[in-house]
């Protein structure tokens, strides 16, 4: 064991604020991150450019289908349950009165909690408008911090978060996976450990506890993506240590250990009550949330690197064969939806061209050498489990077979790992640039100018053709008036069904509830709820009166028969104290028959028709 102190183990580069290449900078040294700052949020409101032009708390983008009015009713019910005393990661605010599992969810806890104010002055809608433009510009201003570390130039950090930011991958998931779009944390766990091995005065105790920090964030915005990092985080130990131990560089074991430790025991304490509920709380589900078979084809076909979608402003006429690349298949594999919403693997021929010479050029830089073979093993694992070209399979099995087959892991989507690609693309990016900007500046002829000139042409041609073509589109949330009034005035906690009823097909009624402050409980619900044996349905607990509104709004040409004493037991049975049908919903006017027929004449109120103060208990 050496007591020496940390060695730079992957290169003796000087980190960002050290060396007299920084004295100009130490004048003012907020204004380059200031000024970053800004470009990244002004560009990162584009994206939802639609939303504040029409109005952030009533306007949604409708590309995300179901997934919006879910992931808003997350958003809400968080820091409403915390505030009344309830159990954020398990109660019956959903499937009531059984309840749900929300750490089986995408329920993004701690962007919940983050912000409540905007919740609370403006709305949940507007909660995650904004949300969505601050992932992006969180995400790429975490990389620009991580990335000033390693590159004096910091143009070329700059533009490696452009990269990593405003990726074809944020692209598509920004329609509606807000849970997977926030992606700061990554290049915050680099920044930790490489503050750690990279500075003489780092505390080992102080460091880990921020790494540990890190991954429980990850774990409280998305387990998903909270597995995927671990699996990252452990292919970079193995390769980091495998450069160790092959250069024979000197470690303070006692100091890593140390670093290490800290960093494990603030993720246990961070993440174990919720991992607990997860894996054997109340209502949680046995085996994966989503069967492999349904997420199987969800994965990044290699001509898809080379070939736009409509999720770029330049296709060249070729988007439609871009999107069919991307598109999700079937068990089957026909096409379910030939959209890129869930898929954002387009990288281009410049950018592809740029990172494979820059990685030749630069193998000898050992940061960039390891930052190629981990975007290259990124790449290979959102291949998915079995490789795809031009939409055929070829059944050539690949390394994410082992991965899908993993416990925790079993539910990952092969084509979300390309973020990891994105990382390290981007930091080799700031590299490349980084390198081409100090060579052209050395050369007397040209000098410092000319070296910025070269850059910053290199960065237009590998990043315009990767334009998103933004803003999405928008449309008015329907949101019947009495949820924002007369909703609000129901006894808290009270159960409410409301007509349609969650469900995998349509949840409005999810959007309704959180935007009545989450006032009601409510039966149905479109999340991860298992049925008897454990297994994940997506939809609430079943029961013959849910089953009967289900026809109706399928469009049963007449009311089904279900005699009234049924209904009436049924609504006994959920605790039911208000019935809310909207009608406009399809089959609408077939709930109200059923429900007249069960309960006497409606109350038409603020765009409902309603039953109220009904005897829950008789």
């Amino acid at each position: 064991m050496t007591e020496a102190a940390p060695v730079r183990t992957l290169d003796a580069a000087v980190p960002a604020g050290e060396g007299p290449r920084h004295a100009r900078a130490t004048r003012r040294p907020w204004l380059v991150p200031a000024g970053v700052a800004l470009v990244y949020l002004a560009l990162s409101a584009v994206a939802n450019g639609g939303a504040w032009t029409h109005g952030v708390a009533h306007t949604l983008q409708p590309s995300g289908g179901n997934d919006v009015a879910e992931e808003i009713w997350f958003l809400a019910q968080t820091p409403w349950v915390l505030l009344h005393g309830h159990n954020p990661f398990v109660n019956d605010w959903l499937n009531a009165p059984v309840g749900i599992n929300l750490m089986d969810n995408t329920t993004m806890p701690l962007l919940g909690i983050l912000a409540f104010p905007i919740t609370f002055f403006f709305g949940p809608i507007a909660t995650f408008n904004v949300l969505i433009d601050f992932a992006i510009f969180a995400s790429a201003m975490s990389f620009f911090v991580m990335a000033r570390r390693f590159v004096s130039w910091w143009p070329a950090a700059f533009v490696g978060g452009l990269a990593y930011g405003f990726s074809p991958f944020t692209a598509a998931t920004a329609n509606a996976h807000l849970f997977v779009l926030f992606q700061a944390v990554p290049p915050l766990v680099i920044l930790c450990v490489d503050h750690f091995f990279r500075s003489d005065r780092s505390s080992p105790v102080r460091t880990g506890v921020a790494l540990g920090l890190c991954f429980v964030a990850q774990f409280y915005i998305s387990t998903e993506a909270f597995a995927s990092l671990a699996v990252m985080t452990c292919i970079a130990v193995v390769l980091g240590g495998a450069v160790v131990l092959w250069t024979h560089v000197p470690v303070d074991r006692r100091r890593t250990l140390v670093f290490v430790g800290c960093a494990a025991v603030v993720m246990i304490v961070g993440i174990g009550y919720g991992a607990f509920v997860a894996l054997a709380g109340p209502h949680h589900i046995n085996g994966p949330a989503q069967p492999a078979t349904a997420i199987a084809g969800i994965t990044v076909d290699p001509l898809g690197l080379v070939v736009p979608t409509t999720d770029q402003h330049f296709t060249f006429g070729h988007a439609v064969l871009g999107d069919s690349l991307v598109a999700a298949r079937a068990p089957d594999w026909t096409i379910a939806f030939d959209s890129p919403v869930e898929n954002g693997s387009y990288v281009g021929v410049p950018l592809l061209v740029a990172l494979v010479l820059g990685g030749i050029v630069l193998r000898r830089k050992r940061i960039a050498l390891f930052c190629s073979a981990m975007a290259a093993i990124a790449l290979l694992f959102s291949f998915g489990s079995h490789l795809h070209v031009d939409g055929h399979r070829t059944g050539i099995p690949l390394p994410f077979f082992v991965i899908e087959h993993l416990p925790l892991l079993d539910s990952s989507v092969a084509a979300r790992w390309v973020t990891y690609f994105w990382l390290f693309a981007g930091l080799l990016l700031a590299f490349v640039l980084d390198a081409a900007h100090g060579a052209v500046a050395a050369d007397g002829r040209l000098g410092r100018y000319g070296g910025a000139v070269v850059s910053g042409l290199v960065a237009v041609v590998v990043l315009l053709p990767l334009l998103p073509a933004w803003p999405y589109a928008t449309s008015p949330a329907s949101v019947p008036p009495w949820f924002t009034s007369g909703a609000r005035s129901l006894p808290a906690g009270s159960a409410a069904l409301v007509y349609p009823v969650a469900s995998s097909t349509n949840d409005s009624s999810m959007l309704w509830q959180a935007m009545a402050q989450m006032n009601f409980r409510m039966p149905g619900g479109f999340a991860v709820i298992p049925d008897a044996d454990g297994t994940n349905t997506f939809n609430g607990q079943p029961s013959p009166l849910e089953e009967v509104l289900a026809e109706c709004e399928g469009g049963a040409s007449a009311t089904p028969s279900f005699p009234a004493a049924d209904v009436r037991a049924q609504l006994r049975q959920w605790h039911t104290e208000t019935v809310a049908v909207v009608p406009t919903a399809p089959g609408a006017a077939c709930a109200a028959a059923l429900f007249t027929d069960a309960l006497g004449p409606a109350h038409r109120v603020e765009g409902v028709l309603l039953w109220p103060k009904l005897d829950a208990a008789s």
